[in-house]
């Protein structure tokens, strides 16, 4: 089980946030099919500062899924600025 931290800025941070309630359709039921398990984060200052706790089970699935067309489209849907997303994987030494 890999732990990642993703952070990034979205264009409307109510809109990212309603996509990740709990329930049908949502992101969490998406990275569920993959065994994911998650948590979101937005910064109380700038609501369109968001991140995601995420416990990954299969990176490399991960990895292809954010890929895919899915993945894609989900990112777009969100309204997520792609190149301010990073990743944090955790590091054990």
């Amino acid at each position: 089980m890999t732990t990642v931290f993703v952070f990034h800025e979205v264009k409307n941070g109510d809109h990212w946030a309603k996509a990740w309630s709990k329930g049908k359709g949502s992101r969490h039921e998406m990275f569920g099919k993959l065994g994911i398990k998650c948590q979101t984060f937005r910064d109380r200052q700038n609501p369109n500062l968001t991140g995601v706790l995420a416990q990954i089970p299969d990176m490399a699935k991960f990895q292809a899924f954010i890929a895919s067309a899915e993945g894609q489209r989900a990112m777009a849907e969100d309204g997520l600025k792609v190149d301010t997303m990073r990743v944090l994987i955790e590091w054990v030494s």
